[in-house]
């Protein structure tokens, strides 16, 4: 689905209000199982109908990365959201480069943080962003949004469930859509 830029602004808009309600339902080994109950979640929210003024019925895609350029989560071939855990500063460091990376295949990059963190260097990772605008030099979008997840709130946040009952009917045209998501992202 073709989006617009004013469309795009509304869906960062929409994500970053999913992505403000979410935590992880516990802690996990390995990044990928966050990932995992992220993209569930985001499908299931986004698409759950009647949740932002672009409600098209579903139609929102929303993808698992897993190339090493994307994301770990994308959503519409427009957001990219990636999932770090437990960052020492060596790693935050390597983060900033693939952050410059993900600003050229998304209009919107979302960074979370699940876990302990180098709280010195997130902050000056955020820094490093803080002044950039997203789309028509909305003050209020930022391209590059930063979030942590605490362990002490895993469990706390919403989760797929409140909103797997509108999923059932767009299975078929999930499955498209995703088909040729992946087919466009690749021809990049």
């Amino acid at each position: 689905m073709p989006i617009g830029i004013v469309g795009k602004e509304e869906l960062a808009r929409a994500v970053a209000a999913a992505l403000g309600d979410w935590a992880p339902s516990q802690a996990y080994e390995q990044e990928a199982h966050y990932c995992d109950e992220l993209q569930e979640y985001l499908d299931a929210r986004l698409n759950a109908g009647g949740q932002t003024v672009l409600d098209v019925g579903g139609n929102f895609v929303v993808d698992r990365g897993y190339e090493e350029r994307e994301c770990d989560v994308v959503v519409s071939d427009t957001i990219g959201v990636t999932i770090r855990q437990d960052l020492m500063a060596d790693q935050i460091s390597q983060l900033a480069g693939r952050i410059r990376e993900y600003q050229r295949a998304y209009t919107h990059v979302v960074v979370i943080a699940c876990g302990s963190v180098d709280g010195g260097a997130w902050e000056n990772l955020q820094t490093t962003y803080e002044n950039q605008h997203g789309l028509n030099n909305d003050p209020g979008s930022t391209p590059v949004m930063f979030l942590r997840r605490r362990e002490h709130n895993y469990g706390k946040g919403d989760s797929a469930e409140n909103y797997q009952g509108s999923a059932e009917g767009r299975t078929q045209r999930g499955i498209v859509e995703r088909i040729i998501s992946t087919v466009r992202r690749r021809l990049r």
